[in-house]
């Protein structure tokens, strides 16, 4: 057992030394994990040691180290997100952004997405409004994920407004401030009309998917990041001159959705257990890539510029795409180990003058 731990972990620190082609959204980031400013710590699921401990680091790269940082978020409001992330993020002192749809927690369900068209989920398994006012009143963020969870890009304009406005509604009657609306589905952050809507009552908006947030949304043009969704940007403008909208802004910041990753490994693997310790660690070794990625630009820049916002939903094995209770705390206790600064969306502060994000 010992033998074969000590080859798997091996072979995994061998991965790291290779180039690695990463496929970052639309195109192809060549990288070589030497860059890096520090070598991973890899967890068994069966242990608690680290292979590599924080004591054998030197004091440069703990320094390095603590210049990184990484948002959490979780999406919906479902209630295990309580029962059991939270505890998590208790031990290891996480404060983190929840987005909650507000029919979900009043018990009514809310929309979802089901071979294209919207269906109603039902009600089941949610936070209610003391738990999510204990989240508040603990220091985490509630945000806005929509009153119903409605597609966006369907909707009467009487129908978006109480979509969004309705939600911010919601939060108010509960006394929970938001000012961030994550887009349900993802979807409309190409819509000039509602991005609008989104403005007239949120200052930021969340919709779409990216390995990286770069604080200017200037990853294309003034970091190498060559993916669609930086192209040809300068700023985080929501609007270009002639009106159009822009494609990555204040109002359509994006995530990195562990559940998509999940999701993609398992089809690649549909032999392999979804929540087995072959597919725990090929998700932990994707978590890690995408949190020490920033390392490659925020070095070259000399400050953070980019920094990851890892999604998540359910922790647990509901589905086969859910992040287990285990595989969670592995990632969070190798943030904690590793230094990283874990930010809630209101650790960020924005200037208007020149549109773009940094860190309070």
């Amino acid at each position: 057992m010992v033998i074969s731990r000590v080859f798997v972990v091996f072979l995994i620190s061998m991965l790291f030394m290779w180039i690695i082609s990463e496929n970052y959204g639309e195109s192809k980031v060549i990288y070589n994990y030497d860059e890096f400013t520090i070598s991973p710590n890899f967890y068994s699921l069966s242990t608690s040691s680290a292979i590599i401990s924080k004591q054998n680091m030197s004091t440069a790269d703990v320094q390095n180290d603590l210049e990184k940082a990484v948002i959490i978020m979780f999406d919906r409001g479902y209630e295990n997100q309580f029962t059991t992330a939270k505890p998590i993020l208790d031990k290891y002192g996480f404060k983190v952004s929840f987005f909650v749809i507000c029919s979900f927690v009043e018990g009514s369900g809310y929309h979802k997405l089901d071979n294209g068209s919207e269906a109603k989920h039902e009600g089941d398994n949610a936070m209610s409004w003391d738990q999510v006012k204990q989240l508040r009143d603990e220091g985490h963020d509630i945000e806005s994920h929509g009153k119903e969870h409605r597609d966006l890009r369907i909707l009467s304009s009487e129908e978006l407004e109480d979509e969004i406005a309705g939600s911010k509604e919601c939060l108010e009657d509960n006394d929970l401030k938001s000012s961030f609306f994550q887009f349900p589905n993802n979807r409309g952050g190409d819509n000039s009309t509602v991005l609008k809507m989104v403005s007239e009552y949120f200052d930021f908006g969340l919709a779409g998917h990216s390995k990286l947030m770069f604080l200017n949304c200037d990853g294309w043009v003034n970091h190498g990041f060559k993916t669609q969704s930086y192209k040809y940007q300068y700023d985080c403008n929501p609007f270009t001159a002639d009106g159009a909208p822009t494609r990555t802004n204040k109002l359509t910041i994006r995530e990195w959705s562990h559940d998509r990753e999940h999701s993609s490994i398992n089809n690649k693997n549909p032999t392999l257990a979804p929540h087995g310790p072959e597919i725990s660690d090929m998700m932990f070794i994707e978590f890690v890539r995408v949190v020490e990625a920033q390392n490659l630009y925020n070095s070259k820049a000399g400050k953070i510029v980019a920094v990851p916002i890892i999604g998540y939903h359910f922790i647990g094995n509901s589905t086969s795409y859910d992040t287990s209770e285990e595989l969670f705390d592995r990632e969070m206790k190798y943030l904690y180990d590793n230094g990283f600064k874990v930010l809630k969306f209101s650790d960020l502060g924005y200037n208007n003058t020149g549109h773009h994000f940094y860190i309070k």
